[in-house]
Protein backbone atom coordinates (compact mmCIF):
# COMPACT_ATOMS: atom_id res chain seq x y z
CA UNK A 1 0.00 0.00 0.00
CA UNK A 2 2.77 2.17 1.20
CA UNK A 3 4.83 1.75 -2.34
CA UNK A 4 1.59 2.03 -4.40
CA UNK A 5 0.93 5.59 -2.63
CA UNK A 6 4.75 6.71 -3.28
CA UNK A 7 4.42 5.83 -6.95
CA UNK A 8 1.08 8.08 -7.22
CA UNK A 9 2.84 10.96 -5.39
CA UNK A 10 5.41 10.30 -7.63
CA UNK A 11 3.26 10.55 -10.34
CA UNK A 12 1.89 13.46 -9.86
CA UNK A 13 4.97 15.36 -8.87
CA UNK A 14 6.72 14.50 -12.21
CA UNK A 15 2.92 15.60 -14.26
CA UNK A 16 3.34 18.77 -12.34
CA UNK A 17 6.73 19.13 -12.99
CA UNK A 18 6.14 18.59 -16.93
CA UNK A 19 3.31 20.93 -16.72
CA UNK A 20 4.93 23.78 -15.35
CA UNK A 21 7.75 23.67 -17.45
CA UNK A 22 6.06 23.45 -20.95
CA UNK A 23 3.95 26.44 -19.86
CA UNK A 24 6.06 28.46 -18.03
CA UNK A 25 9.20 27.81 -19.79
CA UNK A 26 9.21 26.22 -22.76
CA UNK A 27 9.29 27.81 -26.62
CA UNK A 28 9.02 26.32 -30.04
CA UNK A 29 10.16 28.66 -32.75
CA UNK A 30 9.69 28.16 -36.45
CA UNK A 31 12.72 25.89 -37.01
CA UNK A 32 10.87 23.17 -34.00
CA UNK A 33 13.88 23.33 -31.93
CA UNK A 34 13.63 24.12 -28.01
CA UNK A 35 14.67 27.23 -26.92
CA UNK A 36 16.36 27.14 -23.04
CA UNK A 37 14.09 26.73 -20.11
CA UNK A 38 13.66 29.88 -17.34
CA UNK A 39 15.77 28.30 -15.20
CA UNK A 40 19.13 29.03 -17.74
CA UNK A 41 17.72 32.56 -18.73
CA UNK A 42 19.13 36.26 -17.60
CA UNK A 43 17.85 37.85 -15.41
CA UNK A 44 15.68 41.06 -16.62
CA UNK A 45 17.23 44.79 -15.53
CA UNK A 46 15.93 45.69 -12.27
CA UNK A 47 15.05 49.15 -13.63
CA UNK A 48 11.36 50.48 -15.36
CA UNK A 49 11.01 49.10 -18.93
CA UNK A 50 8.09 50.35 -21.18
CA UNK A 51 7.26 49.78 -24.62
CA UNK A 52 3.58 50.74 -26.54
CA UNK A 53 1.81 49.08 -29.45
CA UNK A 54 -1.29 50.41 -31.19
CA UNK A 55 -4.02 47.60 -31.06
CA UNK A 56 -6.16 46.85 -33.18
CA UNK A 57 -10.24 45.74 -32.58
CA UNK A 58 -13.90 45.58 -33.54
CA UNK A 59 -16.35 47.41 -31.75
CA UNK A 60 -19.26 45.86 -30.65
CA UNK A 61 -21.41 48.35 -30.97
CA UNK A 62 -21.76 48.96 -34.48
CA UNK A 63 -19.12 46.80 -35.95
CA UNK A 64 -16.28 48.82 -37.07
CA UNK A 65 -12.96 48.65 -36.63
CA UNK A 66 -10.91 51.03 -34.30
CA UNK A 67 -7.24 51.44 -33.05
CA UNK A 68 -6.32 51.53 -29.38
CA UNK A 69 -2.96 51.50 -27.90
CA UNK A 70 -1.74 49.64 -25.39
CA UNK A 71 1.40 49.75 -23.10
CA UNK A 72 3.89 47.85 -20.89
CA UNK A 73 5.86 48.80 -18.04
CA UNK A 74 8.22 46.20 -16.76
CA UNK A 75 9.43 47.41 -12.97
CA UNK A 76 11.51 44.87 -10.35
CA UNK A 77 8.88 43.39 -8.67
CA UNK A 78 7.24 39.38 -7.79
CA UNK A 79 7.47 38.11 -11.34
CA UNK A 80 3.08 39.65 -11.29
CA UNK A 81 1.34 40.17 -14.19
CA UNK A 82 -1.01 43.19 -13.37
CA UNK A 83 -3.43 45.02 -15.78
CA UNK A 84 -4.18 48.88 -15.28
CA UNK A 85 -7.78 48.24 -15.14
CA UNK A 86 -9.79 51.60 -17.00
CA UNK A 87 -11.43 50.05 -18.48
CA UNK A 88 -11.88 46.82 -17.38
CA UNK A 89 -10.67 44.17 -19.22
CA UNK A 90 -12.09 40.17 -19.59
CA UNK A 91 -10.71 37.43 -18.63
CA UNK A 92 -9.55 36.08 -21.96
CA UNK A 93 -7.60 39.49 -22.47
CA UNK A 94 -5.94 38.65 -19.19
CA UNK A 95 -5.37 35.24 -19.95
CA UNK A 96 -3.34 36.93 -23.07
CA UNK A 97 -1.58 39.23 -21.14
CA UNK A 98 -0.15 36.21 -18.94
CA UNK A 99 0.89 34.32 -22.33
CA UNK A 100 2.62 37.22 -23.60
CA UNK A 101 4.95 37.00 -20.53
CA UNK A 102 5.68 33.69 -20.96
CA UNK A 103 6.17 33.48 -24.61
CA UNK A 104 8.48 36.98 -24.45
CA UNK A 105 10.59 35.46 -21.61
CA UNK A 106 11.07 32.63 -23.94
CA UNK A 107 11.87 34.68 -26.73
CA UNK A 108 14.54 36.97 -24.95
CA UNK A 109 15.76 34.31 -22.93
CA UNK A 110 15.38 37.18 -19.87
CA UNK A 111 13.51 35.94 -16.59
CA UNK A 112 10.83 38.05 -15.32
CA UNK A 113 10.03 36.36 -12.05
CA UNK A 114 11.70 39.29 -10.29
CA UNK A 115 9.95 42.03 -12.52
CA UNK A 116 6.28 42.90 -12.35
CA UNK A 117 4.83 42.90 -16.03
CA UNK A 118 1.92 45.77 -16.00
CA UNK A 119 -0.39 45.94 -18.82
CA UNK A 120 -2.50 49.03 -20.16
CA UNK A 121 -5.12 49.90 -22.85
CA UNK A 122 -6.14 53.13 -23.89
CA UNK A 123 -9.70 52.49 -25.19
CA UNK A 124 -11.24 56.06 -25.29
CA UNK A 125 -14.42 55.88 -23.88
CA UNK A 126 -14.73 51.80 -23.56
CA UNK A 127 -16.01 50.76 -20.42
CA UNK A 128 -15.25 46.84 -21.30
CA UNK A 129 -12.05 45.39 -23.59
CA UNK A 130 -12.46 42.13 -24.18
CA UNK A 131 -11.30 39.00 -26.94
CA UNK A 132 -7.87 37.84 -27.44
CA UNK A 133 -6.70 39.19 -30.52
CA UNK A 134 -4.66 41.54 -29.17
CA UNK A 135 -2.75 38.51 -27.38
CA UNK A 136 -0.14 39.19 -30.67
CA UNK A 137 0.59 42.82 -30.21
CA UNK A 138 0.98 42.85 -26.46
CA UNK A 139 3.73 40.22 -26.85
CA UNK A 140 5.34 42.01 -29.37
CA UNK A 141 4.90 44.76 -26.93
CA UNK A 142 6.67 42.98 -24.10
CA UNK A 143 9.54 41.86 -26.07
CA UNK A 144 10.12 45.58 -27.64
CA UNK A 145 10.38 46.58 -23.43
CA UNK A 146 12.71 43.71 -22.78
CA UNK A 147 15.09 44.65 -25.85
CA UNK A 148 14.93 48.27 -25.18
CA UNK A 149 13.31 48.91 -28.90
CA UNK A 150 10.69 50.13 -30.00
CA UNK A 151 7.71 49.21 -32.43
CA UNK A 152 7.20 50.67 -35.84
CA UNK A 153 4.56 53.34 -36.14
CA UNK A 154 3.57 52.02 -39.22
CA UNK A 155 3.03 48.54 -38.96
CA UNK A 156 -0.25 47.16 -36.87
CA UNK A 157 -0.80 43.12 -35.99
CA UNK A 158 -3.88 41.52 -35.15
CA UNK A 159 -4.10 37.91 -33.65
CA UNK A 160 -3.78 35.62 -30.83
CA UNK A 161 -0.68 34.15 -29.26
CA UNK A 162 -0.50 31.08 -28.08
CA UNK A 163 2.28 29.35 -25.55
CA UNK A 164 4.31 27.91 -28.12
CA UNK A 165 4.83 31.18 -29.60
CA UNK A 166 2.41 30.27 -32.44
CA UNK A 167 -0.29 33.14 -33.79
CA UNK A 168 -3.97 32.13 -33.49
CA UNK A 169 -7.13 33.12 -36.18
CA UNK A 170 -9.17 35.99 -35.10
CA UNK A 171 -11.93 37.46 -36.30
CA UNK A 172 -13.10 40.92 -38.12
CA UNK A 173 -9.67 41.32 -40.04
CA UNK A 174 -11.26 43.23 -43.04
CA UNK A 175 -12.80 45.92 -40.20
CA UNK A 176 -9.65 45.63 -38.16
CA UNK A 177 -7.60 46.23 -42.04
CA UNK A 178 -10.03 49.18 -42.78
CA UNK A 179 -9.48 50.82 -39.49
CA UNK A 180 -5.57 50.76 -39.45
CA UNK A 181 -5.52 52.15 -43.64
CA UNK A 182 -7.26 55.10 -41.56
CA UNK A 183 -4.44 55.64 -38.91
CA UNK A 184 -1.86 55.39 -42.00
CA UNK A 185 -0.78 52.35 -41.52
CA UNK A 186 1.18 50.57 -44.39
CA UNK A 187 1.70 47.20 -43.01
CA UNK A 188 -0.66 44.68 -41.81
CA UNK A 189 0.23 41.78 -40.41
CA UNK A 190 -2.47 39.06 -39.77
CA UNK A 191 -2.28 35.43 -38.76
CA UNK A 192 -1.38 32.57 -41.40
CA UNK A 193 -4.42 31.36 -43.77
CA UNK A 194 -6.47 35.28 -43.25
CA UNK A 195 -5.43 37.45 -46.19
CA UNK A 196 -8.19 36.36 -47.66
CA UNK A 197 -11.34 36.03 -45.95
CA UNK A 198 -14.39 34.41 -46.64
CA UNK A 199 -18.34 35.09 -46.73
CA UNK A 200 -21.33 34.78 -47.98
CA UNK A 201 -23.06 37.48 -50.52
CA UNK A 202 -27.24 37.75 -50.48
CA UNK A 203 -28.48 37.79 -53.77
CA UNK A 204 -32.05 38.47 -54.09
CA UNK A 205 -34.88 37.42 -56.57
CA UNK A 206 -38.00 38.63 -57.06
CA UNK A 207 -41.05 37.26 -58.98
CA UNK A 208 -44.47 38.63 -59.67
CA UNK A 209 -47.24 36.01 -58.42
CA UNK A 210 -51.11 37.70 -59.21
CA UNK A 211 -51.24 40.52 -56.87
CA UNK A 212 -48.41 39.36 -54.58
CA UNK A 213 -44.09 39.94 -55.32
CA UNK A 214 -42.33 37.15 -53.86
CA UNK A 215 -38.93 37.97 -52.64
CA UNK A 216 -36.16 35.04 -52.76
CA UNK A 217 -32.98 35.55 -50.80
CA UNK A 218 -29.75 33.36 -51.29
CA UNK A 219 -26.07 33.55 -49.75
CA UNK A 220 -23.43 32.74 -52.44
CA UNK A 221 -20.15 31.68 -50.60
CA UNK A 222 -17.19 34.45 -51.95
CA UNK A 223 -13.93 35.12 -51.34
CA UNK A 224 -12.03 38.59 -50.81
CA UNK A 225 -8.46 38.76 -51.00
CA UNK A 226 -7.23 42.11 -48.82
CA UNK A 227 -4.63 42.81 -50.52
CA UNK A 228 -6.72 43.38 -53.50
CA UNK A 229 -9.23 45.45 -51.74
CA UNK A 230 -6.80 47.52 -50.35
CA UNK A 231 -6.34 48.32 -53.70
CA UNK A 232 -9.43 48.72 -55.21
CA UNK A 233 -9.99 51.38 -51.96
CA UNK A 234 -7.13 52.92 -52.99
CA UNK A 235 -5.34 52.24 -49.52
CA UNK A 236 -1.44 52.69 -49.05
CA UNK A 237 -2.02 49.24 -47.05
CA UNK A 238 -0.16 45.99 -47.22
CA UNK A 239 -1.29 42.58 -45.39
CA UNK A 240 1.05 40.01 -44.65
CA UNK A 241 0.74 36.80 -42.95
CA UNK A 242 3.03 35.88 -39.67
CA UNK A 243 2.81 32.17 -38.35
CA UNK A 244 4.52 32.65 -35.07
CA UNK A 245 6.00 35.63 -32.74
CA UNK A 246 9.43 35.35 -34.73
CA UNK A 247 7.95 36.24 -38.34
CA UNK A 248 6.05 39.21 -36.54
CA UNK A 249 8.77 40.85 -34.68
CA UNK A 250 11.19 40.58 -37.91
CA UNK A 251 8.47 43.05 -39.24
CA UNK A 252 7.64 44.90 -36.16
CA UNK A 253 10.84 46.54 -35.01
Amino acid sequence: MMRKLEATMLFILLAATFSLGFFSADYFGINGQKQAGLTTLQAAPQKILSASIDIVAVNSQDNTGIVNTATVEIQPGQGRVLFSLNPFVEPDTQQSAETAKIVAEAFTKTSLQNSDVIYSIEAGNAQLVGGPSAGAAITAATIAAIEGKTIKSNVEITGTINPNGSIGQIGGVLEKMTASAGKGKTLFLVPKGQSTISYYEPQVTRQRQGNYILERTTYVPKTLNLNDYAKQQGWNIQVKEVANIEEAMQNLL
